[in-house]
């Protein structure tokens, strides 16, 4: 009886150890973080010491919430219009951070922003928009003047991209993509919705006419420009896990696709049954179906902007449709969902509406691989309640596909007073190594068919070391730590007192 009464105590005062439904400890929770016109970061471009301070103090405020809310993810824009919030060889400083396109902030906001996001177990992704030069501004940077001489840009309406068409275009994308992977710890690079320009038409007269004929006249020019689209994909995919396998790459589409009149006959898929529009197929030319089928991204996360109850876009109807394509393909489906709306008309009823969304791709999952990721950032104080709610314990993000063996286990775990340590058994230098923390009462049978159970999951952690929280230095516990590869594979765990 007084074991009992001990374990039961244990249980309580740590919150995760006794049997109940929760969230699951596979999924991916993100959040977009726009820093195009300062959306959500920074409020203030400048290069000054002040400026640097109040920037640095609201990208750690942002990731600290972030924390608080147990999400797992963070979608960091460090490209927005051919530019840059990173030390880059290939494109100019954003005018978006400094106020000035080309002037260098005095620090690489996206290192600090990667040691932000490792110290608290969260990962790090690269957001790029791959082809999206300006939506009306006339940049004039050295770079943009060059690029502008050698011809590698096409403009329609406000619009102006690098031009897919282009083999040297593309190839810059694909640079500027190693160019991130390669020099900094990210832990994935996620593309959004600009392709070719929207609403360009097609036909003679048209900018891109000419290299289409030139190109490719055995197709129609949509499809010659949808193949440029794929093309890209598939050149930064072979890219990245080329040079860094354990870094994730996907997409984030406009949120319907594979209609009966545009692609799903092409890649054998089942129409979605909907009444809005594929517009992204012929208006921006990207057709996500053929990136699925084509298995050149690790996951797909399409904006279903829409609300449960939208007449024409119905957020289910679409999820559930995209689930189940995604699943077909071996690919992960993460559904972007938009938080704009809950600033207009009951804040509660509207926060409500995206925690039933998280529970809706909870329960149409089809694979294990659950995952929520919402825009943006500026939304998440206000919808704090509902996502400590659905949030209720750390997850860690789903395992890509099989490992290909068994993953090393950390080296001489061992407690020293209050501190776990452990060494590293590095699997690969190219991976993204990090580890999982677990902590339960002696006794207890803690192992499931997917490592221990996710009620017991404390942290995630980047470091070789972790400092037990107050709650969980009781007597007659025991604690756990395994190798978590970029690819989300546990290793078997390591487990001491």
């Amino acid at each position: 009886m007084k074991r009992y009464i001990v374990t039961l105590i244990l249980a309580l005062t740590i919150g995760v150890m006794m049997p109940a439904p929760g969230s699951p400890k596979r999924e991916m929770r993100g959040v977009w973080l726009a820093t195009a016109w300062g959306i959500d970061w920074p409020s203030r471009q400048g290069t000054d010491a002040s400026c640097e301070k109040m920037q640095k103090a609201q990208l750690k405020k942002i990731v600290d919430l972030c924390q608080e809310l147990r999400l797992t993810t963070i979608f960091f824009q460090v490209r927005p219009m051919g530019d840059a919030f990173y030390e880059s060889t290939s494109e100019p400083w954003s005018s978006y951070l400094t106020g000035k396109r080309g002037t260098e902030p005095g620090y690489d906001p996206l290192e600090y922003m990667i040691e932000l996001c490792h110290e608290r177990g969260i990962e790090c992704y690269a957001w790029v928009n791959p082809f999206r030069w300006s939506a009306g501004a006339a940049w004039d940077s050295e770079r943009d003047r060059k690029w502008k001489r050698e011809g590698l840009l096409l403009t329609h309406g406000k619009y102006t991209v690098f031009n897919p068409g282009l083999e040297e275009a593309r190839q810059h994308v694909v640079e500027v993509c190693r160019e991130i992977v390669t020099g900094y710890d990210v832990d994935g690079l996620v593309w959004d919705d600009y392709f070719y320009p929207n609403k360009i038409p097609e036909g003679e007269g048209t900018p891109d006419y000419a290299l289409y004929k030139k190109e490719a006249p055995h197709m129609s020019q949509g499809d010659w420009r949808r193949a440029n689209v794929h093309k890209t994909v598939a050149d930064v995919s072979a890219m990245v896990r080329d040079e860094r396998p354990g870094v994730r790459f996907g997409i984030s589409p406009a949120g319907v696709a594979g209609k009966s009149n545009t692609s799903s006959d092409k890649w054998m898929v089942d129409a979605i049954d909907v009444k809005a529009a594929d517009w992204q197929y012929n208006d921006i030319y990207s057709d996500p179906l053929g990136w699925l089928y084509q298995g050149t991204i690790d996951f797909i996360s399409p904006q279903i902007y829409w609300s449960s109850d939208h007449p024409t876009a119905p957020y289910v109807e679409i999820a559930d449709w995209w689930s189940e394509t995604a699943s077909k393909h071996d690919t992960h489906f993460y559904s972007s969902m938009t938080m704009e709306r809950i600033e207009k008309g009951n804040l509660r009823a509207n926060c409500r509406e995206i925690a039933r969304q998280v529970e809706h791709n909870r329960r149409l999952c089809r694979d294990g691989a659950p995952g929520s990721v919402l825009y943006s950032a500026k939304f998440l104080e206000k919808i704090k309640p509902e996502l400590s709610d659905v949030f209720d314990r750390p997850a860690i993000v789903p395992a890509l596909g099989k490992a290909d063996g068994p993953v090393a286990v950390p080296l001489n775990l061992c407690r020293k007073e209050d501190t776990l340590q452990w060494e590293s058994a590095t699997i690969d230098e190219r991976d993204c190594e990090r580890y999982t923390v677990y902590a339960f009462p002696r006794g207890t049978d803690v192992m499931t068919e997917d490592g221990i159970d996710g009620r017991y999951l404390v942290a995630t952690v980047y470091d070789t070391r972790f400092v037990l929280p107050e709650t969980l230095r009781q007597r007659g516990m025991r604690y756990a730590v395994c190798t978590l590869t970029g690819r989300g594979h546990e290793s078997e765990p390591v487990i001491v007192d």
